[in-house]
C-alpha cells in the first residue's frame, strides 16, 4: 500500500514532468471515485481542459497538483494506486483516470482495487473536504513540540496514534513498524506512559526511517511504481 514516502516520490517526480504543462482532455471509467465541486464528469472535464499545471504538493497520502485559476486536482492512490506517466497510447485495463497534456504525454492513474479517490475543484472547495481538513500534522514535517503534545493527550496505543491520519498524517503500517522498532517501543504502549527519553528516541526514529525509506525508494513495491516506471 503506498504511504507517506511512496506519495512524496510519486510527488517529485511528477513535479519535474508536469510543471507547465497544459492539460488537454480528461477520461474515466470509474466517475465514482471521483469527488468534484461540479458534481460530475462531464462539468468537471470542461473545467479542467485547457488548466496549466503550476506546481505539485503532497496532502498526508494525497498528491495535490495545482492549477491555475486556484483549481485542484488532487489523488488519493489508496490501497493499490499508482500515477504514471507514459505517451498518449499507453493504457491498461487498470488505468482508470487518464489526463491527457498537450504534447503528447499523459499522465495516468492506474488501480487495479479501484480503491482510489479523485478531487477536482476550487482551492477552498477541496480544503474544506473530510480528508484534507481533518489531516493531523504531516509526519515528514512534524516538530518535537507538536508529538510531545500528541503523546501527553492521548491515551491510545502508540500504533492507533501514529495510524490515525486526523493524529499524524500519512503513516502506514509499514513506517510504523520500522519506526517502533528502531525506537525498540512495543506498538501496543500507551502514549502517555512514555517517558521523556522514549518520546525524544521516538521522534529522532521517525525522520530517521523515513529519510531511509526514501532514499530506497519506498517500500510498497509489490502493489505500487513509481511514475517513471523506475523500480
Amino acid at each position: 500500500m503506498p504511504e507517506i514516502i511512496e506519495a512524496e516520490i510519486t510527488k517529485q517526480k511528477l513535479q519535474s514532468a508536469l510543471k507547465g504543462k497544459r492539460i488537454l482532455d480528461f477520461w474515466t471509467d470509474r466517475p465514482q471515485n471521483l469527488i468534484s465541486e461540479k458534481k460530475n464528469f462531464k462539468r468537471t472535464r470542461e473545467v479542467i481542459q485547457g488548466k496549466k499545471i503550476k506546481n505539485l504538493e503532497r496532502c498526508g497520502k494525497a498528491i495535490v497538483i495545482n492549477l491555475e485559476g486556484n483549481y485542484i486536482l488532487a489523488i488519493h492512490q489508496r490501497m493499490s494506486g499508482s500515477i504514471l506517466l507514459g505517451t498518449s497510447n499507453v493504457s491498461n485495463k487498470n488505468s482508470h483516470f487518464i489526463f491527457k497534456l498537450v504534447g503528447g504525454t499523459n499522465f495516468i492513474f492506474v488501480d487495479p482495487r479501484k480503491f482510489g479517490t479523485v478531487w477536482c475543484g476550487s482551492e477552498t472547495w477541496f480544503n474544506s473536504q473530510p480528508y484534507i481538513k481533518n489531516l493531523g500534522y504531516d509526519a515528514m514535517r512534524i516538530k518535537r513540540s507538536q508529538l510531545f503534545r500528541l503523546l501527553g493527550d492521548s491515551r491510545m496505543s502508540l500504533k492507533s496514534l501514529f495510524l490515525n491520519q486526523n493524529k499524524i498524517a500519512g503513516l502506514g503500517n509499514i513506517a510504523c513498524d520500522e519506526i517502533f522498532w528502531r525506537a525498540r517501543l512495543n506498538p501496543r504502549r500507551k502514549v502517555c506512559l512514555l517517558s521523556v527519553r522514549e518520546a525524544e528516541i521516538l521522534y529522532k526514529s521517525i525522520f530517521i526511517i523515513l529519510t531511509d525509506i526514501l532514499r530506497y525508494g519506498g517500500t510498497s513495491m509489490r502493489d505500487w511504481c513509481h511514475p517513471d516506471g523506475e523500480l
